[in-house]
């Protein structure tokens, strides 16, 4: 049979495969890897996967790639980023691990951002999201969704929705609506009428995002707020998303299920009873390594010199218990200026396994698959099965456990997106769009 392009001389193939709705319970841990592996690729798909021997005889292709005894998985997927922002952190955060900022600080965290965001030029804006696109795709990212949530009224918030729909590069970029991020200072005392906008510009917002997120959370939303505003976006043909119960149970986990969103992300505090309905709703549970360990949520803080206890549960109680919920777990980067400065799934990977103490199978798992089903694609991508889009990385280690056990440099050769080669010995192809 012929096909455009083979991948041999794998040392492993993990294909990840599953059904489209994404993996939960004991089948986490089931990892399809065939040593030895290769795959033939034609018209952007996979045509076959399986031994190199019975690959070789069935299949010939004009081109071929020798993954040189390297891992081959499929790309992987981040479902949670904040992509497009002006401005930096950096200080901030300083005063944060000193323990001179203690809690959430809006006008110095998101308000930074905000103003620094509104003020940018669109050129800028589009360079700096271009530039971050290119490292995600160097660490293995083929898919991220995109959040807005950095404009806060109306010009803005469309303006960042224009721009993260009008991005060309080899990344395919899902953009998100979050004007429901939290009340901006513009709207001090008067939430409602601020509710009122985001429910006004939901036709506008509706033609250039596939997703309306909302903040259900203390510091943010009311359910009942966010409610409203998920039902309006539903009636305009958008999927819904929700930043649920990160400072404290405010229900986020049970709306979420309620609404049929695609995901609950966060979850810090959300109730067994949320999670529970999560999972009998096809909502995925989404967590965020990068989170837990830049805001060092897993170890005590400083005030005036002296240790604190965190102020949060340590964050593997809440995987923990979605696991033992049923629901579908993914994991995402959160790429953010504040909370999670950092682009790469690859460190996702990896601090999932130290700070969440999950299995290698898990961990891959919740970065393809699952990852893909929370945005609507796993019918298209996060495996390495036959039809599925050819979204494929090759890695400069042999197998799957050495790219989590080893840490602090970057492991992907080659990366492959619609079987086309996008990176090349750990850099983006000029041009990357």
């Amino acid at each position: 049979m012929e096909a455009e392009l083979l991948i041999l001389g794998a040392g492993e193939v993990i294909t990840c495969a599953g059904p489209e709705r994404g993996i939960a319970g004991a089948a986490l841990e089931r990892l399809e890897a065939i040593e030895d592996g290769a795959l033939a690729l034609g018209g952007g798909r996979i045509l076959a996967v399986g031994p190199r021997r019975e690959i070789e005889r069935a299949w010939r292709a004009a081109a071929t790639i020798d993954a040189a005894g390297g891992l081959v998985s499929p790309g992987l997927v981040d479902p949670h980023s904040h992509l497009i922002f002006a401005g930096d952190r950096s200080q901030e955060y300083e005063e944060k691990i000193l323990g001179r900022i203690v809690g959430p600080h809006l006008e110095r965290g998101i308000g930074v951002t905000l103003k620094a965001t509104r003020a940018a030029p669109d050129e800028v804006l589009v360079a700096q999201a271009l530039r971050d696109l290119d490292l995600a795709l160097a660490h293995g990212t083929t898919t991220i969704e995109a959040k807005t949530g950095y404009g806060l009224d109306r010009e803005s918030e469309l303006r960042l929705l224009r721009l993260t729909a009008g991005l060309a590069h080899a990344i395919e970029v899902v953009p998100t609506f979050l004007g429901a991020h939290v009340v901006p200072e513009d709207y001090a005392g008067r939430r409602e009428a601020y509710v009122e906008l985001l429910i006004d510009m939901t036709p506008e917002a509706a033609r250039l995002a596939e997703y309306c997120d909302v903040s259900c959370d203390p510091s943010c939303f009311t359910a009942e707020e966010c409610r409203r505003m998920a039902r309006a976006a539903r009636a305009h043909g958008m999927g819904i998303r929700v930043h649920a119960d990160q400072t404290g149970d405010a229900g986020g986990a049970a709306l979420a299920a309620e609404l049929g969103a695609a995901s609950a992300d966060h979850l810090d505090h959300a109730s067994d009873d949320g999670l529970r309905a999560m999972a009998a709703a096809g909502t995925a549970a989404i967590f965020l390594p990068a989170v837990t360990f830049h805001l060092m949520e897993m170890t005590a803080g400083v005030a005036d010199g002296a240790l604190v206890p965190p102020t949060k549960p340590f964050m593997p109680q809440a995987v923990r218990r979605a696991l033992a919920a049923g629901a579908v777990v993914a994991l995402s980067a959160d790429y953010n200026p504040g909370s999670a400065p950092t682009p790469s799934m690859q460190i996702v990977m990896q601090l999932a396994a130290r700070l969440y103490r999950l299995t290698y199978a898990q961990i891959w798992h919740m970065c393809t698959l699952n990852a893909a089903a929370a945005l609507g694609r796993g019918h298209d991508r996060g495996s390495l099965a036959v039809g599925q889009r050819a979204d494929v990385v090759i890695w400069t280690e042999p197998d799957h456990r050495r790219v989590i056990n080893r840490f602090g440099y970057n492991m992907v050769e080659r990366v492959l997106v619609a079987g086309r080669t996008v990176v090349e010995r750990g850099r983006p192809v000029e041009p990357a769009t």
